[in-house]
């Protein structure tokens, strides 16, 4: 069970990442962020659209992962239902 658990809030928090980088750049925080840089050269990189491209593929990518813990934890669950038990 403690398995079945772990793999369960693995899958949970990489997709709690991947929708908050997805979603995050595009978000006003992103622009409160920009203008918190804004007297350093940073802000217009934080500001730029390759930045933000980047962030959201790191979310994406981060979702992808937790879809693949998800089906996996799936599948692990259907096995041990469908298997005998030994006795």
């Amino acid at each position: 069970m403690g398995s079945t658990l772990r793999a369960a809030l693995h899958a949970y928090v990489f997709g709690l990442v991947g929708v908050f980088l997805l979603a995050a750049p595009w978000s006003p925080l992103w622009d409160n962020l920009a203008l918190v840089l804004s007297p350093t050269h940073w802000a217009g990189i934080a500001r730029s659209g390759w930045l933000r491209g980047l962030v959201s593929g790191l979310g994406a990518l981060n979702l992808w992962v937790a879809l693949r813990a998800g089906a996996e934890l799936w599948r692990s669950v259907r096995g041990a239902r469908a298997a005998p038990d030994p006795e």
